[in-house]
């Protein structure tokens, strides 16, 4: 029985490694794939955010390519919206950014939407573009993943508000 336990146990060792390396391939796999799901959800998300305040605007203002200012009434008091590509601080990568003022909504301080470090990887946003032409705002959000190195690109047009004489 000895003799037997010695020979099969090299076959179990065998099996057991190949097991918990198919574990780890699975795991690896999975959190790439999370990973990018959460560079998808969260570029989508901010951008269709900024697109949903731009149709309910009164007021847009491209200030540049990479900044927007849009003005809106909440509850009939009006609220005003900057948007802003930043660039991160301390090796933190560029993000997208929120200031909201007026009405007991403001707040003082640029909040970031976007970005930031998690267990599936470091989101950046890589450009955010907007344009008024044609009676339209253009929007494109890119962001990518640093740890897999995928972009993803979302891209949407709003009509501009009338502008009143």
């Amino acid at each position: 029985m000895l003799l037997e336990v010695l020979a099969s146990l090299p076959v179990y060792l065998a099996l057991l490694i190949s097991f918990f390396a198919a574990w780890m391939f699975f795991l690896k796999s999975y959190v790439l794939l999370m990973g990018d799901w959460e560079l998808q959800q969260e570029m989508r998300l901010t951008l269709e955010r900024i697109a949903q305040d731009a149709a309910s605007a009164t007021y847009i203002e491209v200030k540049e390519p990479r900044a927007i200012y849009v003005e809106r009434y909440v509850k009939g008091e009006k609220c005003s919206v900057d948007y802003a590509l930043r660039e991160g601080k301390q090796d933190m990568p560029p993000y997208i950014s929120k200031k909201v003022s007026g009405g007991p909504y403001g707040y003082s301080v640029p909040q970031p939407m976007t970005g930031g470090r998690n267990i599936f990887g470091n989101l950046a946003v890589v450009d955010f573009f907007c344009e008024e032409k044609d009676g339209l705002l253009f929007l494109r959000l890119t962001g990518e993943n640093r740890r897999t190195k995928k972009r993803i690109d979302f891209s949407t047009a709003v009509p501009l508000p009338k502008k009143s004489e």
